[in-house]
């Protein structure tokens, strides 16, 4: 592998990371940081599409109100360097008022820039996004 495809698997691989730190920080502006202003995040096994800046940040703003805490543990990744996608599976700890646990597997194309273009989300359980 050259350096810069190297150098390009590194990158693709440590946004999840990145991206799942600011969500268990309940930090809207972070999260939304990652994201391009065209993006898509679809909740797969609910159906469910936000489009574009001003939706994704409207359903972590609803979803991080209902939660005093969570925690994203990545526990697998692959990465596609040359298309640019990542996968991760992570168990989920979300908390209120006792917890909730979930299996989740997260899909992202990530543009040149390094922001998210579209995420798919698979999640065992109810959707706690709204």
């Amino acid at each position: 592998m050259s350096s810069t495809a190297t150098e390009t698997a590194r990158r693709l691989a440590d946004a999840p990371a990145a991206y799942f730190k600011d969500v268990d920080a309940l930090d809207v502006d972070a999260v939304l940081s990652h994201f391009a202003e065209t993006a898509t995040l679809t909740v797969q096994t609910d159906h469910v599409t936000f489009s574009g800046a001003e939706e994704i940040r409207q359903m972590f703003t609803g979803f991080f109100a209902d939660w005093d805490s969570m925690a994203h543990t990545i526990t697998n990744l692959v990465v596609d360097g040359e298309s640019g996608k990542v996968a991760t599976e992570q168990d989920v700890t979300l908390r209120r008022d006792g917890s909730t646990e979930m299996h989740n597997c997260n899909f992202f194309e990530i543009g040149e820039d390094g922001k998210f273009t579209r995420v798919i989300i698979w999640m065992d359980g109810a959707n706690p996004l709204k």
